[in-house]
């Protein structure tokens, strides 16, 4: 993918970008090409393969860039709460949640969940160098299925909790605060 910083061709990437956004709304995922999202452009084959080898390249981009920008929400949080990790999730995705609707209206589940693991992998080497160890493997997986479950249910739900409310259920629940087990 383009890391780039040529504005011509990062206006072309984004074009590339709404252009698959836009197809989603009217058509399904997988009846969608690479010809369709140029022509929705207005731009070469060529030049989407100078950003992205695949359809599901532009989405892996997008989720990616959630991601970039929780991270840039969280660098201002000193010292860093689980709450304000859990708000500036749940905000990430709200403040996106066109791309993330399109993503998980069109079955593409998998690949939201796939770039949260390694999101959190990244996440959880920086606050600590021993996560890259093979036990904190299955923590990361664990909350990986479970965060993006959560979020996953939180764009299917015809009547979802305010966002603020999810990020303080999340917060709870990785706290140990929400699932009181009685002897």
């Amino acid at each position: 993918m383009y890391e780039g910083k040529n504005p011509t061709a990062l206006n072309s990437q984004e074009w590339l970008v709404n252009a698959l956004l836009d197809l989603m709304e009217s058509k399904p995922y997988s009846k969608i090409t690479v010809k369709d999202i140029c022509q929705k452009a207005d731009l070469s084959r060529q030049t989407f393969y100078n950003f992205f080898e695949t359809k599901d390249d532009i989405i892996v981009f997008c989720i990616q860039q959630c991601y970039l920008e929780m991270m840039e929400g969280l660098k201002t949080k000193s010292p860093l709460l689980l709450s304000d990790i859990t708000e500036q999730l749940i905000h990430t995705f709200h403040s996106n949640r066109r791309t993330i609707h399109q993503i998980i209206s069109q079955n593409l589940e998998h690949l939201l969940e796939r770039e949260l693991a390694s999101a959190i992998e990244i996440f959880a080497e920086q606050m600590n160098p021993e996560a890259s160890a093979h036990p904190y493997k299955y923590g990361t997986s664990f909350l990986t299925g479970a965060i993006a479950h959560t979020v996953i249910y939180w764009f299917k739900d015809p009547d979802p909790i305010p966002a603020k409310q999810l990020a303080e259920l999340l917060a709870d629940i990785l706290s140990g605060n929400y699932y009181i087990i009685k002897k």
